[in-house]
């Protein structure tokens, strides 16, 4: 009985020793940075100091003619999704897109900025964010800012050694963490219908909601209950977007709370992304129909308002 309790506390105390050497030979504890920022967008000085980091230039055949930039990688919407009607602006199978970025020579891990037209664009750069990372990729955010403020940037980059803020490390994502699904489904929206549970927004102009149909939809009009918020009013008069107090206050002067989830459409999902993207960013629980107007109008069962 003494030999097997002595032998008890000898396996208690090399399990302890044991447990005390793994530790020490183990290094520092690698912790995270903290939380993860939503944000799905970053300033000229945020991306300064990012580790290195990979370009999508999402901007117009011609503005990418006119002033080109190396090293970029030229992707645009259209490349990731279907173009039959009525499933034109719904993204393709997430094992295509994945294939089509790998391609690209972009993985999973990389640290991804995009580049698109601002103000002067229709939100690619925000669809491209949305559509990379409803396929698994994280590390996905557009350039807020000029194109020039953008080539600067680069510049400023190559000339000096920038050092890396650790708050900016806080824009890599864990392999581990989950990926947020924001698309949401007709069949979804048609039983909001019923149930009110979710508030919509339409991004697209005003003409649209009212019924014209310049490009392409196959009736005119805007889905019952949803209220009129054109993408471009997320942008100040310098082309920037607004903070998070405008935004905020925009949305409460229309009725719509925090805390209520929130669908956007336009018409191919495009502009819709792009307001969901900031609406994520702050703070808002929002969700994309890519499908959008080019599907709903599609279906004659569907109801529409004008």
């Amino acid at each position: 009985m003494k030999i097997q309790k002595t032998y008890g506390i000898s396996l208690f105390v090399i399990s302890m020793f044991w447990a005390l050497w793994l530790q020490l030979i183990a290094g520092p504890r690698k912790d995270s940075f903290g939380p993860i920022p939503k944000t799905w967008f970053l300033s000229s000085e945020e991306t300064l100091r990012l580790p290195e980091f990979k370009t999508i230039d999402t901007r117009s055949f011609t503005s990418r003619i006119q002033e080109k930039l190396p090293n970029v990688i030229v992707l645009g919407w259209e490349d990731i999704s279907l173009k039959e009607s009525p499933f034109r602006g719904k993204l393709q199978k997430d094992e295509l897109i994945r294939k089509k970025l790998l391609s690209l020579g972009m993985t999973k891990d990389d640290l991804i900025i995009v580049l698109g037209d601002g103000k002067n664009g229709w939100g690619e750069e925000g669809r491209i964010v949305w559509s990379l990372r409803e396929v698994g990729y994280p590390n996905v955010y557009w350039y807020q800012g000029s194109f020039e403020s953008y080539k600067k940037m680069i510049e400023t980059r190559k000339q000096n050694k920038v050092t890396i803020d650790q708050k900016n490390k806080f824009y890599i994502h864990s392999k581990k963490e989950s990926v947020v699904k924001t698309d949401i489904s007709k069949e979804e929206i048609t039983k909001q219908l019923k149930t009110n549970t979710y508030q919509i927004l339409d991004t697209r102009e005003s003409r649209e909601y009212t019924g014209a149909t310049p490009y392409g939809e196959f009736r005119g009009g805007h889905i019952p209950g949803a209220k009129s918020f054109y993408y471009q009013n997320v942008f100040d008069d310098q082309g920037n977007i607004k903070s998070k107090e405008e935004v905020e206050k925009i949305l409460t002067q229309m009725g719509i709370i925090k805390t209520k989830p929130i669908i956007a459409y336009c018409t191919g999902g495009v502009r819709s992304a792009f307001v969901v993207g900031i609406l994520r960013s702050y703070g808002y629980q929002a969700y994309n129909y890519s499908g959008s107007m080019w599907e709903w109008s599609y279906d004659k069962e569907l109801p529409l308002e004008k």
